[in-house]
């Protein structure tokens, strides 16, 4: 079968448009393998309007057209959706990610042009749903899909968790404009750049996350599967950095020490990076020593609040001692250190938010990260009776609305310039960065200048 996997547009923070959509490449990968056409129709990237999706589609139709979408995104799908049902009513339209699979019966009812909506993770439902709209042996019998008969939505029973990752063909990459993905790195030593993900599911029971994909069981790759993939990435592909993506790569210790130990072993001379969040409690002198000496520079932790109290809300199940302690051996061993934190989560207020403060700056990480906690669909906290309007659910935070029970977006928005800007308008901050890491310390003083420019501006 013809198939088009998609991105959707979208107005995005330029973080989002870093990595390569890693779910349509494994997609591809899987798809490919069982003998089907692939062709990948980048919007986000490509930035394509209307008239330049109808013309690419129309140079060879598909008999499948998906797209992938997570909450912030589902408007802007659904809009592409509604285009290709509109011009090409023939094709079947399909839509997966993080949204779909939280509310799977919802989004069909809310988006007509939806006509199957795969729920969980995609590799295998993907191949046996080709497999059915091929052979044309109804849909009832394809596990983890929702979908039309009639006037009626059916959802069928929830496919099991891929037990074997080793198992899942390695990402297609071929068919994405790198080169515009690497144009949005934010932090790295060398180019050309890619990302990887090690790991599925995360055991941790944080209340704010959503976990529709990939579940709650972490599925771990061997060392051994990791680093084939690399070598292909690094000796074929002639990657000079990796940016491993997942939430919960030292979760194992002793298998990110022997991922290690193979990258010291085959001399590869190349940088990795931890940009997504290190849990500080998986993170020690020995592992850090290891992974220097492996050429990862640059890792993050998520924190999320400096007020203890806020952490046992929201199950984070951390202390602020392993947090000061893990810091503190990042910085020792010279790694570039972030540190993520969460304004308006639920128990905070305006001295939770200085305590967030006031941590970041007696820890003195690099860098950090500040979002706005949302009460994504698939996660502990979500209020379906606060989230009728998805226009509320924005990455840049663009009209941004809390979407849970205390705050007013005035004051959301007030608490997230405080923690962000007294962090950063300190010029002995820019100063010792960039003593500290050189090139790397500068990229990033010119990055945060133009964040918060363009947020002043309303500029992309």
């Amino acid at each position: 079968m013809k198939i088009i996997l998609a991105t959707p547009l979208m107005k995005e923070r330029r973080a989002d448009l870093q990595y390569i959509p890693l779910g349509l490449a494994y997609l591809t990968g899987a798809l490919k393998k069982a003998g089907h056409e692939v062709t990948i129709l980048d919007v986000r990237a490509e930035k394509l309007n209307d008239a330049r999706v109808i013309e690419r589609i129309k140079k060879d139709p598909p008999h499948i057209f998906g797209v992938t979408s997570n909450t912030c995104q589902i408007r802007e799908a659904a809009a592409l959706l509604d285009l290709v049902r509109e011009h090409f009513p023939a094709v079947t339209t399909v839509l997966g990610g993080p949204h779909v699979s939280a509310l799977p019966e919802r989004t069909l009812k809310e988006q007509p042009s939806i006509d199957i909506g795969v729920v969980g993770e995609g590799e295998v439902t993907a191949v046996e749903l080709c497999a059915a709209l091929e052979n044309k042996t109804g849909l009832g019998g394809v596990a983890g899909i929702v979908y039309r008969d009639g006037a009626k939505i059916v959802l069928t029973p929830a496919r099991p968790m891929i037990a074997d990752i080793n198992s899942i063909a390695f990402p297609d990459r071929d068919a994405f404009p790198i080169a515009i993905y690497n144009s949005h790195i934010i932090e790295y030593k060398a180019k050309p750049i890619t990302s990887v993900i090690t790991t599925r599911g995360c055991p941790h029971q944080c209340t704010f996350c959503c976990k529709s994909v990939f579940g709650s069981r972490q599925r771990l790759r061997s060392a051994g599967n990791v680093i084939a993939e690399m070598r292909e990435l690094i000796e074929n592909r002639h990657y000079r950095e990796i940016h491993i993506i997942d939430d919960n790569f030292t979760f194992d210790t002793a298998r990110a020490k022997a991922i290690c130990e193979e990258i010291i072993a085959r001399k590869w001379n190349v940088h990795f990076s931890l940009p997504n969040g290190v849990r500080v409690n998986n993170f020690d002198d020995s592992l850090a020593a290891l992974m220097r000496k492996a050429g990862f520079y640059s890792l993050w932790f998520g924190v999320e609040s400096g007020d203890p109290e806020v952490l046992k809300r929201i199950k984070k199940g951390i202390q602020l001692d392993q947090v000061r302690k893990a810091v503190a051996t990042a910085k020792r061993h010279g790694f570039f250190t972030g540190m993520y934190f969460i304004v308006g989560l639920p128990g905070s207020g305006p001295k939770s938010e200085k305590m967030s403060l006031d941590l970041a700056r007696e820890l003195e990480p690099d860098v950090i990260g500040v979002g706005i906690f949302t009460s994504y669909p698939g996660s502990e906290l979500y209020n379906s009776a606060s989230a009728s309007d998805w226009a509320h659910y924005r990455h840049d935070f663009s009209g941004h609305h809390f979407t849970g029970e205390q705050f007013d977006e005035a004051y959301i928005l007030k608490q997230f310039d405080m923690l962000s800007q007294k962090f950063y308008f300190r010029p002995a901050y820019y100063i010792s960065l960039v003593r500290r890491h050189g090139m790397l310390g500068v990229r990033r003083v010119w990055i945060n200048f133009k964040n918060f420019l363009f947020r002043r501006l309303d500029l992309q």
